[in-house]
């Protein structure tokens, strides 16, 4: 019987306080290492920075270690002689020195990016010095190019190893009771996000008004956090005329309740013009919305077969993607969901990962 690959996990960003309360802020980490101990075959350990003390933490048979320096982290990793070392960011360029110090020169360590940008041209440099000691790369969308602004930067050798997995499956609670809700329109077409550049909203408004000919019952729901682009929301949507009773916008709430609007809605719509992943369409596709998304690098690996993106910006394309996302059975992105975006889909991607990278170290040592 093999005994199963050691892995050590790295969270480079520094807590304070109590290490359990740093812990539960990383509902990604726990429920992944929850289904990766429940598929089996890795064993994962995870390493911290804390600005005190050392600690460790214990949770659901799982161990968290935490130490005072990046040198003591480094030292710590080590001592538990992983087969592979994965540490979360793109930032820790200094900590990831460290650790190809401390660790044999065999042992793989591969980098995963959580939608960090293209830093300036110190952090660039600095990866340029670091890359060559990295055995690969995580991107939720690597085949179709989320990787390429950091190739282009020089941050990523073109020849480096690129390994696309999903950077969380869904953090609503599975068959959590919640209050009902009902949201107006047929179909019910739900935005999720900042009012800000990036995500697009002016796009969604005149996408939801392009496709109003086809859809007059339709109505668009804007649930927003940042509002810094509001005042031109506002006024893009007045700009609808009668139509702009059909469009709403709504105050954030809390994320455990999000699964009551997900339900709700018929149609998910994002018009991101990037995005490291997308956790809310990750979670509608999860409670059953029909998705009209973007076609950015992170959408096309989420969203797969299920439905064509558009357009980056083109709101013509998106009234298009809208109107055919409202033919889309619930089941369909429910069953989509369960099939390539759960938790246990997560736990299979990464083992793939590690198993790789572990099989070309035993090769590279023969």
């Amino acid at each position: 019987m093999m005994l199963p690959l050691r892995v050590a996990m790295v969270m480079p960003p520094v807590v304070t306080g109590d290490p359990g309360a740093a812990v539960a802020r990383w509902p990604t980490v726990t429920r992944t290492l929850s289904a990766m101990r429940a598929a089996g075959e890795v064993d994962v350990q995870v390493f911290g920075r804390h600005r005190d003390r050392d600690a460790v933490w214990s949770c659901d048979n799982d161990t968290y270690s935490f130490s005072s320096t990046d040198q003591l982290l480094a030292a710590a990793v080590a001592s538990v002689r992983p087969d592979v070392v994965h540490v979360h960011g793109l930032s820790a360029v200094r900590l990831l020195l460290r650790l190809h110090r401390a660790l044999p020169a065999t042992v793989p360590i591969v980098v995963q990016h959580h939608g960090e940008p293209v830093p300036g041209r110190r952090g660039r440099w600095a990866h340029r010095l670091v890359r060559r000691h990295l055995a690969g790369y995580l991107f939720t969308g690597a085949a179709g190019g989320q990787a390429q602004p950091f190739i282009d930067a020089g941050m990523i050798s073109p020849r480096a190893r690129l390994f696309d997995v999903l950077e969380s499956a869904s953090l609503l609670h599975d068959g959590a009771e919640h209050e009902p809700r009902s949201l107006a329109g047929n179909p019910s077409i739900l935005w999720v996000g900042r009012l800000i550049e990036s995500k697009d909203p002016l796009c969604a408004i005149d996408a939801f008004h392009a496709c109003a000919p086809r859809l007059p019952h339709a109505q668009l729901h804007l649930l927003a956090t940042d509002r810094t682009l509001e005042p031109m929301v506002r006024a893009r949507i007045a700009a609808l005329g009668p139509a702009a009773a059909a469009v709403h916008v709504h105050d954030p709430v809390a994320h455990a309740d999000m699964a009551s609007w997900y339900a709700a809605a018929d149609v998910y719509l994002s018009t991101s013009r990037r995005e490291g992943s997308n956790y809310s369409l990750i979670e509608a596709l999860s409670c059953g919305c029909a998705p009209a998304v973007s076609d950015i690098p992170p959408h096309r690996a989420i969203v797969g077969s299920l439905a064509a993106p558009f357009g980056v910006g083109d709101a013509h394309a998106a009234a298009e993607a809208i109107v055919a996302a409202s033919t889309l059975p619930r089941a369909a992105a429910s069953a989509h969901s369960h099939q390539h975006l759960g938790w246990p889909a997560v736990a299979r991607q990464l083992r793939d990962v590690y198993s790789t990278l572990a099989y070309a170290r035993v090769v590279n040592i023969a």
